[in-house]
Parts: C-alpha cells; sequence; structure tokens
C-alpha cells in the first residue's frame, strides 16, 4: 500500500514522508485515540487500525462506546502511532496526527472495510459480516480518522530531534 496523498510544511520530499509514515503504520497494530464530546470533555481509547492509501486512518468499534459517542456528537479527533525506541530518548519514531473521525457506511466503508482485512486477514470473512459493516447496520460498525495535519518524528530517515509539521494534501 502506498499513501496517494501529499504534504505541505516541509522540505522534505512527499516520497519519503510518506515511507516514514507508512514505515511507522506498519510497525505497530494499535493507536491511541483522543476524542471528546459535545462539551469538550476529553477521552482517549486504544484500537487497532488499518491505514488506507489517502491517509485515512481506520478502525472498528461499538457506535455506544464513549469514544463512538463522541465522534457522532463532535468529529474533531487526534491520534497517536508510535514505534518503541531502541533506547530511553534515542531513535524517536511516531506520528501525532489530526483530523475528522466518525463511522462510515456505504463507498466510504468499502475502502475501510478493504484497508482493515487487509492488514486484518481473519476480520469480516463472513458475506454477511461484511454486509453489515458496509451498510452500517451490524453491532460494531468501521470508523474512519480523516488525518488532516501530523506531527512526524523519524530519527533514523528524517534527522534526531526533527519534528515536522505537516499538512495533509488531498
Amino acid at each position: 500500500m502506498a499513501l496517494s496523498v501529499g504534504f505541505e510544511g516541509t522540505d522534505q520530499t512527499s516520497p519519503v514522508i510518506a515511507a516514514s509514515v507508512e514505515a511507522i503504520a506498519a510497525g505497530t497494530m494499535v493507536l491511541s485515540l483522543a476524542t471528546a464530546d459535545a462539551a469538550g470533555t476529553p477521552h482517549a481509547n486504544m484500537a487497532f487500525f488499518a491505514l488506507g492509501s489517502e491517509f485515512d486512518l481506520f478502525f472498528v468499534s461499538e457506535p455506544s462506546t464513549r469514544h463512538g459517542q463522541n465522534s457522532s456528537a463532535r468529529a474533531d479527533a487526534a491520534a497517536a502511532i508510535w514505534l518503541p525506541p531502541p533506547e530511553f530518548g534515542e531513535g524517536l519514531r511516531g506520528m501525532q496526527v489530526s483530523g475528522e473521525c466518525g463511522a462510515v457506511a456505504g463507498t466510504e466503508a468499502e475502502a475501510a472495510f478493504e484497508a482493515y482485512r487487509g492488514r486484518f486477514p481473519s476480520f469480516g470473512g463472513d458475506p454477511d459480516v461484511r454486509a453489515a459493516y458496509l451498510a452500517g447496520t451490524g453491532a460494531a460498525s468501521l470508523y474512519r480518522l480523516r488525518v488532516a495535519r501530523l506531527r512526524l518524528v523519524d530519527e533514523p530517515h528524517l534527522g534526531r530531534r526533527n519534528y515536522l509539521e505537516l499538512r495533509v494534501l488531498r
């Protein structure tokens, strides 16, 4: 899978940034997601995720969860994805992202389903389960965090303490 987006905010080329994002995402299966309710009360959770080609982060959850309810009330969300450093404070690799988050159905759910199944082959193998996810009628739903902004650190590939503040271009 190759990212098909560009990045604004750095002298680094988009292919270098994309390769870094893809490698970090491939190196871990879990992200930390931050949402807030309508009143602004924050909530954090962890979720298994898959990266889509347009820099969407897809995950599965139940709409009844706190983060499911939060994303229905307020689409703004953030996530952190990181790899364990080889030693304390050295070789840092990770990203903090922000964008809009919510459940998807129909055509948008197809991309989510395929990315998620590509990463987790045991997911949704039953045709009825697939149909429920695509229609948004199951107990759990497919969610998408459409990344708009990114803070990236990849010391082995982009330099020590080189934190890049980027905007995703679609």
